[in-house]
């Protein structure tokens, strides 16, 4: 497996693994990380880091016992599969050996050269100095060449290689007295001929401007008031609000507000949502999971109608389902769990101008920052990273620190205009510890009525 150890001995722990349970499985991986900083113009760092390993799973009763190891000779491969097995007999879960990674200095097996990656932060440092007042920027670009291989009991061999590129400005604007921050990203899962042809400048002047306009914008209203989700607010309500409650990890067990819905309404009629991990080139998008199954578009919501969770082979076990292509890990030395990849509401028939148009005052939003979610309760608050109020059906002013405070399910019904536009948005989700790269998106969307924090 991947050329480092006996293919023979694998299988020959695989065989030994499913002697004592369901489902057994080796997951190899290597993978490649190489970062670029530049901060305050200056260079920051330039990093190189490899790390490779192999873990092995085992599903017997509704349980996962789990091990993994960074030392791949013979003799610690061996140990950690006799040790897992000694877990299983002794109930016992989760061991690990040789936590170790590998550090050193850029080595030219990246999509693009240092000296392209160098270029590229420096140029985004420049522009993202919009102003004399912007008194912080860091520019950030990675790439993130993943190669894995699982090979299981079932008899599935099956590898892969997912090449990451992430890029993002951070700059914060200052009067003396207030400080605005914005952070603008861009990126996917592609290589170097489509990197070249992203607007790394674009997005970091896009930062600064945005600071700026923080800066000397007023303070959100506060109150009951109708809001427009525009599309570039890029889905980060469906993916926190909604998304994770349809996780079967979290609605199996009681703990998600759509838990014992299916095929209940749910949402709005105009609302359908879809978790696809097949688009080209998003960032939660893969040819197959980390469990070795093929990725699929998975349709959630139809209509406002509950119609399926998200599954991985263990919560697909446990409820007697198909497994969903939905099973994501970190790297190996992390059990799979149900996770999202590029979730979004599907587009409806209204002109985004003519949604706008049906608002006489309210909020527009045009992104939106970090949040917090219940998912047992579906309750959110969400940061509105940028803003603007609606008067007499035009958008107007910017405004800043506005909050939209709600509840999922409640939102989604009140949902009464979809538009026919679809922006995305990309992120690193995070869960259990674990964090994994991921999609969202949305059309533009009106909500008659929701509560806006501001100051």
């Amino acid at each position: 497996m991947n050329g480092k150890f006996s293919e023979g001995l694998i299988r020959s722990i695989l065989k030994k693994l499913a002697a004592h349970g369901q489902y057994a499985e080796a997951f190899a991986e290597e993978t490649e990380r190489l970062i670029a900083v530049y901060e305050n113009g200056k260079p920051d760092r330039l990093e190189n880091v490899l790390e490779s390993g192999i873990s092995f799973r085992l599903i017997e009763g509704g349980k996962t016992f789990f091990g993994y190891t960074t030392d791949l000779d013979e003799k610690t491969i061996t140990d950690t599969a006799d040790a897992l097995i000694y877990s299983v007999k002794n109930g016992e879960r989760d061991i690990a050996f040789g936590k170790n990674i590998n550090v050193r200095n850029y080595i030219t097996q990246s999509r693009l050269s240092a000296a392209d990656k160098i270029e590229i932060v420096s140029a985004m440092d420049r522009a993202a100095s919009v102003d004399e007042k912007i008194i912080q920027k860091t520019s950030m670009y990675s790439e993130v060449l993943r190669n894995t291989r699982i090979i299981n009991s079932l008899g599935d061999d099956i590898s892969q290689s997912l090449n990451y590129i992430t890029a993002y400005t951070v700059a914060t604007a200052s009067d003396g007295k207030t400080m605005q921050t914005a952070y603008i990203p861009v990126g996917g899962a592609f290589g170097a001929e489509e990197a070249r042809e992203l607007d790394f400048c674009g997005i970091a002047e896009e930062a600064g401007n945005l600071a700026m306009q923080n800066l000397a914008a007023r303070n959100a209203p506060a109150g009951m008031m109708p809001v427009v989700l525009g599309s570039k607010a890029g889905g980060t309500m469906v993916h926190e609000a909604v998304g994770h409650g349809l996780e079967a990890d979290l609605a199996c067990n009681g703990m998600s507000v759509y838990a014992g819905r299916l095929v209940e309404k749910v949402a709005s009629e105009l609302i359908s949502v879809v978790d696809n991990g097949t688009l080209e080139g998003k960032r939660g998008s893969y040819a197959y999971d980390d469990e070795g199954l093929a990725s699929a578009e998975n349709v959630l919501i139809e209509n406002g109608v509950l119609k399926s969770y998200m599954y991985d082979r263990l919560y697909a076990m446990k409820e007697g389902k198909a497994p969903t292509g939905n099973g994501r890990r970190e790297s190996f030395r992390y059990r799979p769990l149900v996770r999202m990849t590029n979730t979004y509401i599907k587009p409806g028939s209204s002109k985004p101008e003519d949604i706008i148009s049906s608002v006489q005052k309210g909020l527009y939003v045009a992104s939106m920052g970090g949040g917090q979610v219940n998912t047992v309760t579906g309750d959110f608050v969400f940061e509105v990273t940028e803003g603007y109020l609606i008067e007499n059906g035009q958008v107007g002013e910017p405004v800043r620190n506005a909050t939209l405070t709600g509840n999922g399910p409640e939102v989604m019904a009140m949902i009464d205009m979809v538009g026919s536009d679809l922006g995305f948005g990309m992120g690193t989700c995070g869960k259990d510890g674990q964090g994994v790269p991921v999609t969202d998106a949305q059309p533009t969307l009106r909500i008659p009525e929701i509560t806006v924090g501001g100051r």
